[in-house]
């Protein structure tokens, strides 16, 4: 291609399907896209991926018949439509990592010492309901989750259709959950 080919006769040919016009638009904007994207959200760790995002843009928009009557600025309004979404979306608090010592001086030692005795509760109160289990529902239980196995494996080494297996996996962790979970009454103590 001619380096000295507008940008209107390149965005005609992309418009006709030319592909490397429109890599000839790309390798002729894309550093200056990019310090213009820089100006805005001020992080080089980002710049490539809005530059990206901006020339797939165009050239989504291109595909679908967009004409803009000057390539550049419709370009840089859509870098400039990136980078405003970006400032605006959300993104999460982040803290100090040197104010992290703090957060964990806040929880008291009783308060470790209350959940530490919750979970053992909660363990004990397991160990109950699966002492009340029929012996092979245990065993299932035992291959699936203290031997790893899969359903399907299990199926094999007990003689039973997988479905089967499944089946009373699913009863057996429907049944457990509603007996550990705490009852209307423990719940307004």
């Amino acid at each position: 291609m001619d380096p000295t080919t507008s940008d209107a006769e390149l965005v005609e040919q992309t418009l006709q399907g030319g592909t490397e016009a429109f890599h000839q638009l790309t390798e002729r904007y894309y550093r200056p896209v990019g310090s213009f994207l820089f100006k805005r959200v001020g992080r080089y760790d980002l710049v490539e991926d809005l530059v990206q995002e901006t020339f797939l843009e165009a050239f989504q928009a291109l595909k679908a018949g967009r004409r803009p009557q000057k390539f550049s600025s419709w370009l840089f309004g859509i870098a400039h439509n990136r980078a405003g979404k970006w400032l605006r979306r959300k993104r999460p608090v982040l803290f100090n990592p040197d104010e992290a010592a703090d957060l964990a001086d806040d929880v008291s030692e009783q308060a470790l010492t209350e959940e530490r005795e919750e979970q053992e509760q909660q363990m004990t109160r397991l160990q109950t309901q699966l002492q009340k289990l029929p012996v092979e529902t245990r065993l299932l239980l035992d291959m699936k989750h203290k031997d790893g196995k899969t359903c399907d494996e299990i199926a094999a080494a007990t003689g039973r259709p997988v479905g089967t297996v499944k089946s009373l996996l699913s009863r057996t962790y429907k049944a457990l959950r509603e007996a550990l979970s705490p009852s209307i009454g423990d719940r307004s103590r």
